[in-house]
């Protein structure tokens, strides 16, 4: 993705949303008796609250400088050695079972039901954006691509789930000044 307007960082990270959603989607067709992409997935304007369970999103975490040496960039001017990466988030969360108001201990059958989903999410996003970028299905034209790791989230709230961190290439967009 070539950089065009101060959409671009949301635009990409509509991108990986849509890719986030196919791969949960895929998760029925291995294991038909757990759900796909949740109902309510959107590009949240920065981390996630988890007030609502069962949610797919994605968040910009920052943008920075990657590293670059001279070799990348052979008959350029210094102020032209500039390679932006984006990081991005996804985090898809399923409710799981919780104290019951007597104070008892969900049962063990729900906990690891809920465990199944949640780990089933977590291995399709990991393994079905891979093929997509492996495919040249997603973030095509953006170069490289960081995996920071897929990591499980603590449950609070009612709410588990996991992350999927990644950084990507965007190149900016040019002004006439």
């Amino acid at each position: 993705m070539a950089g065009t307007d101060p959409q671009d960082l949301y635009l990409l990270a509509q991108e990986y949303l849509a890719a986030c959603v196919e791969a949960l989607d895929t998760i029925p067709t291995f294991a038909p008796g757990l759900g796909g992409a949740p109902a309510r997935s959107f590009v949240s304007p920065g981390l996630p609250a988890f007030d609502c369970c069962d949610q797919l999103t994605v968040h910009v975490t920052g943008v920075t400088d990657s590293a670059t040496s001279p070799s990348n960039f052979t008959g350029r001017s210094a102020s032209t050695m500039k390679v932006n990466t984006v990081g991005l988030v996804a985090t898809a969360t399923r409710c799981i079972p919780v104290i019951s108001d007597s104070g008892n201990p969900p049962p063990v059958e729900e906990m690891e039901a809920a465990a199944e989903q949640i780990d089933a999410d977590g291995w399709a996003l990991w393994n079905h954006i891979y093929n997509l970028i492996r495919a040249e299905a997603l973030f095509t034209l953006c170069g490289e691509v960081f995996w920071d790791g897929l990591r499980s989230i603590n449950p609070q709230g009612g709410c588990g789930g996991f992350t999927l961190a990644l950084r990507v290439e965007l190149e900016g967009y040019e002004e006439t000044l």
